[in-house]
């Protein structure tokens, strides 16, 4: 039984543009995203602390959020096992687009794999609603309502796409914001207990799926915490024994 209801039909009437934006807008919920984002918060961070109060903890926190959400979903995908809408895997490049863009064109508004949940609104929501509580800038309800436009329009990219049902969005984005709690709670926004969460989502996800996007995502998590706690025992042997 199909998870859409007349998406085929109001797809079918967009214009070409609409898809070429929401291919755009979407790489805001992807995994290269939000990790160029987190280096970028450290080096900005590090010269500017009116965004952050702590960078190296507050990246490695959201970093961990980011590899958990990704590992997350690889578990769910994988547990339901349900398919994308028919022709997410394909598009037609629009006319006005040179040959030469055609490849990254598809790249941009194609997706593969088992559809539900949507990977894109799990991992934004989890993770852009981290940085909305970590973050410094402007207040806490302006960050948050910046995050949640953000989460609703990558949501909504994925169904413009057609490689999401809205079911699979909306699913998404309630088990981000619940991931994102439960690692508040679990976690406490420390650094070492994220990682070692996001590193045991990791091994579930590669034990699930057992593809090499999975074992990244461990061995990625694995590596942070390796790190983290080098550099937090080199400190704590490096500090004044009266500081110890």
């Amino acid at each position: 039984m199909s998870r859409g209801i007349g998406a085929s039909e109001l797809l079918a009437r967009l214009p070409e543009t609409a898809t070429a934006v929401a291919g755009v807008v979407t790489q805001l919920g992807d995994t290269w995203f939000v990790l160029v984002a987190v280096g970028a918060l450290f080096v900005f961070g590090t010269r500017d602390r009116s965004l952050t109060d702590d960078p190296a903890r507050d990246c490695a926190f959201l970093f961990a959020l980011a590899v958990g959400a990704y590992s997350m979903t690889a578990v769910l995908k994988h547990a339901f096992a349900l398919p994308r809408p028919p022709g997410a895997g394909t598009a037609t490049p629009p006319a006005w687009l040179p040959a030469l863009g055609h490849a990254a064109y598809e790249s941009l508004v194609t997706a593969s794999g088992y559809g539900f949940p949507s990977g894109h609104a799990l991992k934004t929501t989890a993770f852009y609603g981290g940085g909305a509580l970590v973050l410094n800038v402007w207040d806490r309800n302006r960050r948050l309502v910046v995050a949640g436009t953000v989460t609703a329009a990558v949501a909504a990219s994925r169904v413009v796409l057609g490689v999401h049902y809205a079911v699979d969005v909306v699913v998404g984005v309630v088990v981000g914001a619940a991931f994102l709690v439960g690692s508040l709670r679990v976690t406490r926004r420390r650094p070492a207990s994220a990682l070692a969460l996001s590193t045991v989502l990791g091994a579930l996800a590669f034990a699930t799926a057992g593809d090499q996007r999975s074992g990244l995502a461990l061995s990625a998590a694995a590596a942070g915490l390796t790190v983290w706690v080098a550099t937090e025992r080199f400190e704590a042997f490096g500090a004044d024994p009266a500081e110890r």
